[in-house]
């Protein structure tokens, strides 16, 4: 790529062009490499130019890894090696950690199709089994990936979205996978009266609702990336280290971590890097399950706003938490479904913790761990 710009008439060439002295009287040419970007000067009968033509690296599949964070799971982690082990180009590295019972005997099926290895960690959580994936690739590739155990990925995933990056502005941190078995995003007058609808994907609104960033036909720009399904540029790992929660449920943990990131540089979603989530509920009695998620999930969020409260408004959340429980309930009521019986008295619990924290100006973090 090409451009041209015409100097002449402004007359600082010399602050356009740093580390180059003005033209000669002779119309020669320099040249000089900063980064991404050659630089060459020239000169006609009636301008100075520079010339500026982007040198850009172009990234490979084998320059992306990935990190699977995985507890007692050993058949979704199967339908995950094996689409990774099918894709149109191989991946540098996998490493899965691993929690509860040992998923080993899973991986090492896959030993002579993958470049994939297995860590044991005697401490189950999301976040600090992702860390330890970090640590053991040592900073060896351009790119990390943090991929659920319950994803499945389409053929060509991995080759769309290193595509994606060799096209991507130069300051992109994060490109997200596209979860192509979830609703396409509506506008609803009802959900945007909780202040939890929009338009635009990858939005985070001001209750701290982010907006869905699935089932997308086009390239979208977000203000957040998923936390286990998205590629980040390795610098940016070490750059933004991420805080381990004594929780077994990292939920909001990808808000949290991907916001602050995405208010210095641009995150993207890849359309055509789609993979499929597979959901699955852990082995716990449904109706604890429920209970716990809808309480974690409340305050996850308030815990968000109280986090960036210069962003966000502490009453739109609270408002939007407890709409949400009310609407659960009444729904739960009408279908005579248990579990959102659960989840709503769940939000109800969580909602009481959000709100004395807000009177006190009390953190959220405790309650957000086990």
């Amino acid at each position: 790529m090409i451009r041209l710009f015409d100097v002449s008439s402004c007359g600082k060439l010399h602050d356009v062009a740093v580390g180059f002295q003005c033209l000669d009287q002779r119309g020669a040419f320099f040249s000089y490499q900063i980064n991404r970007y050659c630089f060459m000067l020239g000169r006609t009968e009636d301008h100075d130019w520079l010339v500026r033509e982007e040198v850009i690296k172009k990234h490979f599949v084998s320059d992306l890894s990935f990190v699977v964070a995985t507890k007692n799971r050993p058949d979704q982690l199967h339908k995950l090696l094996e689409s990774l082990s099918s894709q149109t180009r191989i991946c540098g590295r996998v490493v899965v950690v691993g929690t509860g019972n040992s998923v080993e005997y899973v991986v090492s099926r896959f030993y002579d199709r993958l470049p994939v290895e297995y860590i044991h960690s005697p401490v189950p959580g999301q976040i600090r089994q992702r860390n330890m994936g970090i640590a053991s690739l040592g900073g060896e590739f351009n790119f990390v990936g943090f991929l659920d155990d319950d994803l499945v990925l389409e053929r060509d995933s991995l080759e769309k979205m290193i595509e994606f990056w060799n096209e991507a502005e130069p300051h992109t941190a994060g490109v997200g996978f596209n979860i192509i078995n979830v609703e396409p995003l509506k506008y609803s007058w009802a959900q945007a009266f909780l202040f939890m609808s929009s338009s635009y994907p990858g939005r985070v609104l001001k209750s701290g609702y982010n907006v869905s960033i699935g089932h997308l036909a086009t390239d979208v720009r977000s203000q957040w990336l998923g936390g286990g399904y998205t590629v980040w540029r390795s610098d940016i790992l070490n750059t933004f280290p991420q805080d381990t929660l004594n929780t077994r449920w990292a939920i909001g943990e990808d808000l949290r971590f991907s916001y602050p990131i995405g208010k210095e540089y641009p995150l993207y979603v890849c359309a055509d890097a789609k993979v499929r989530h597979e959901h699955v509920f852990d082995q716990a009695p449904l109706g604890k399950v429920h209970f716990y998620r809808g309480r974690k999930s409340a305050i996850s969020q308030q815990y968000f706003v109280q986090l960036h409260a210069d962003d966000f408004s502490s009453i739109a959340c609270l408002w939007m938490i407890f709409g949400k429980s009310i609407i659960r309930l009444i729904s739960a009521g009408l279908k005579s479904d248990h579990t959102l019986l659960f989840h709503a008295f769940g939000e109800m619990s969580g909602f009481l913790s959000c709100l004395y924290a807000a009177i006190t100006s009390k953190s959220l973090r405790n309650d957000l761990e086990d």
